[in-house]
């Protein structure tokens, strides 16, 4: 039986008088890969902060591999972490961006060089490179410290169509090596690409946990109108 990765019990959280996450509780398995999908606002990139120690809840609890960590303490041995703003340092190279976020982990440093080829953009300013380099960049950072759980703010917000799906393929190769990934979206077709399970998200509350084939099914059909320039 799979263990857990992370287990969120009740969190709750309030932004004085609107309360912004109420009583989530989900599990991820140990080598899981599940998709928090919701519209802006639904409360998605606070639960995930508060996953990361970068928020505190009002209540609840979040457990990592059987052990509770509470609300909004960082426990970084087990996670990495890609928010939706540009952590990077734009005036500096790559090589010493990651020499910076690595430090004293010489090892897992060159494995990551290696692993995402980055040996010809070393030398290269973060500000030269393409927004799609910059979050790739991001997720290199966020994998030297070796966690276990890579946790993903809208990863591929802003990016185009093949950037996406360039990053797509990215996640998958990382999950295929048991890598547990929890990522928050508002594309279906990126939870439909990268996930086992989806955690649909309304106005702070989780609706619902199922595949992506059953909660699609459940949804219904829908069609998509596009409007020409000519008013077609």
């Amino acid at each position: 039986m799979k263990v857990n990765a992370v287990e969120v019990s009740a969190v709750s959280r309030h932004y004085r008088k609107k309360q912004v996450l109420r009583e989530i509780s989900f599990d991820v398995e140990s080598g899981e890969s599940v998709v928090i999908v919701g519209k802006n606002g639904c409360g998605k990139s606070t639960l995930l902060q508060i996953m990361a120690g970068a928020q505190k809840a009002d209540s609840g609890s979040i457990t990592y591999f059987g052990n509770k960590v509470g609300c909004g303490k960082s426990s970084r041995k087990y996670y990495g972490y890609v928010p939706q703003e540009n952590p990077l340092f734009e005036e500096l190279s790559v090589k010493d961006n990651l020499k910076f976020w690595g430090a004293g982990k010489k090892e897992n440093l060159n494995s990551v060089i290696e692993q995402f080829q980055l040996e010809e953009m070393l030398h290269m300013k973060v500000e030269k490179l393409s927004g799609g380099m910059k979050r790739k960049l991001m997720v290199c950072r966020a994998l030297l410290t070796d966690p276990e759980i890579l946790l993903l703010d809208e990863p591929t917000a802003g990016m185009d169509a093949l950037s996406r799906r360039q990053m797509w393929n990215l996640l998958r190769k990382l999950n295929e090596k048991n890598l547990t990934i929890l990522l928050t979206t508002h594309y279906m077709e990126e939870a439909q690409s990268l996930c086992n399970r989806v955690a649909l998200m309304d106005h702070g509350k989780l609706e619902e946990v199922s595949t992506p084939a059953a909660l699609i099914e459940s949804l219904g059909a829908y069609a998509v109108d596009e409007m020409t320039a000519d008013g077609t």
